[in-house]
C-alpha cells in the first residue's frame, strides 16, 4: 500500500478522529462495528491491527531434489530458509533421496536451534520450526552467545600452562555459538517483518539492525577464539613472564568484554565510554606482550596470538561502539 498522509479531524470540542484507507479496510474484511487493536511501536508510531489478526500464518519453502545447485549444498539452502523465517522447509524430488545426501540435510536441520524432523520417506524430508518466535527475547540469546565466547576465550588465556587442557572443547562451543547466532538472525528477521514482534521485543528498526550488527561481531569474536586456542595448541612451552602477561591481559579483556555487552543489551552510553577507554589501555597490555615476546623462543606464534587477542578485544569496542549517545544512561 502506498503512503498517504491524511489530517486530523476534531468531532465535539475534544476529539481527534482519522480515516482509515479504504483498500486496507476492505482487505482487513472490516465494516461498521468492527474491533481494532492499537499498540504503541516504542518509536512515536502506532500499530492498528483488526482484533484476531495476531496469529502469523505459517512461511512455507520446497527444496527440489536432485539441487539444481551444487551436489552437497542442501545444508546452504536449508540455513537460508531457516534465516528467512520459513516455518516449514521441504526438501521433495521425484527420485530417492540418497544415503549421503539424506545425511547431510539431517544434520543441517539438527545444527539449527527449534527446527524439528516431523515427516521423512524416501522422497523426501519434511522439518519444523517449533519455538514461538516471541518466547525468547533477542537480547537473552545475545547475552548467552557473549558468556560462551567469554568463557572460550577464559578457558584457552588461564590454562595456557594446562596440558589437561582440551582445546578442542574450544571449537565445539563455538559450533552452540553460530547455532545461537543462526537463531538471534532469525529472530531479528522476523521481528523487522513484523512490526508487533518488533513492539513485543521493544526493538525500533535501529535496534533491529544495531542487533544484527553486533550478533555477527560477537560470532567473529568467537572464531577468532578458536584460533586462539589453535595457536596455543602449538606452543611447546610458555615463559612464566609470558604466563604473567597473558593472566593480566585476560582480566582486562573481560571485563571489557562483560562491560560491551551490558552497554549494548542496556543501551547504556556510560558502559559503553568505559569500554573504549579501557581498550586503549589494553592495547598498552598488547605491545607490552609483543616486546616480551621479542626475546622468547616462540616469537612467530606469540605475535601471531597477541594478534587474535587484539581482534577480540576489537571485536568488543565496535559492539561498544553501537550505543548511541543520544540514549541517556539510567
Amino acid at each position: 500500500m502506498d503512503t498517504q498522509l491524511r489530517k486530523l479531524q476534531e468531532m465535539g470540542g475534544a476529539t481527534l478522529l482519522i480515516s482509515l484507507p479504504k483498500d486496507w479496510i476492505k482487505a482487513s474484511s472490516l465494516k461498521k462495528g468492527s474491533v481494532l487493536s492499537i499498540e504503541s511501536s516504542g518509536d512515536g508510531g502506532l500499530l492498528i491491527y483488526p482484533v484476531g489478526s495476531g496469529t502469523r500464518a505459517e512461511k512455507e519453502i520446497e527444496i527440489a531434489y536432485p539441487s539444481p545447485f551444487e551436489r552437497g549444498r542442501f545444508g546452504d539452502q536449508i540455513t537460508g530458509a531457516y534465516l528467512l523465517g520459513y516455518d516449514l522447509i521441504r526438501v521433495k524430488g521425484k527420485h530417492r533421496i540418497n544415503s549421503r545426501d539424506r545425511e547431510s540435510i539431517l544434520t543441517a536441520i539438527k545444527r539449527l536451534i527449534g527446527l524439528e524432523v516431523v515427516e521423512e520417506d524416501a522422497f523426501g524430508i519434511t522439518s519444523q520450526f517449533l519455538v514461538d518466535n516471541t518466547a525468547v527475547e533477542p537480547s537473552k540469546i545475545f547475552r548467552r552467545i557473549s558468556t560462551i565466547v567469554r568463557a572460550m576465550i577464559n578457558d584457552t588465556l588461564l590454562q595456557v600452562s594446562n596440558e589437561s587442557l582440551q582445546y578442542e572443547s574450544i571449537a565445539q562451543r563455538d559450533d552452540e555459538v553460530d547455532r545461537l547466532h543462526f537463531l538471534l538472525v532469525r529472530l531479528i528477521r522476523t521481528a523487522v517483518r513484523d512490526p508487533r514482534i518488533a513492539a513485543k521485543f521493544g526493538l525500533t528498526a535501529i535496534d533491529s539492525l544495531d542487533y544484527r550488527v553486533a550478533a555477527s561481531t560477537l560470532e567473529s569474536a568467537g572464531d577468532h577464539a578458536v584460533e586462539l586456542s589453535n595457536a596455543f595448541s602449538k606452543l611447546q612451552r610458555i615463559e612464566p613472564s609470558i604466563q604473567k602477561q597473558l593472566s593480566s591481559i585476560n582480566q582486562a579483556l573481560d571485563s571489557i568484554e562483560d562491560g560491551s555487552t551490558r552497554a549494548f543489551v542496556e543501551k547504556n552510553y556510560r558502559i559503553a565510554q568505559e569500554v573504549i577507554d579501557s581498550y586503549k589501555n589494553f592495547e598498552g597490555l598488547l605491545e607490552n606482550l609483543r616486546k616480551g615476546a621479542s626475546v622468547s623462543e616462540n616469537l612467530p606464534e606469540l605475535l601471531h596470538i597477541s594478534d587474535l587477542i587484539e581482534r577480540i578485544a576489537r571485536c568488543q569496542r565496535d559492539i561498544a561502539d553501537l550505543v548511541s549517545p543520544t540514549v541517556p544512561a539510567e
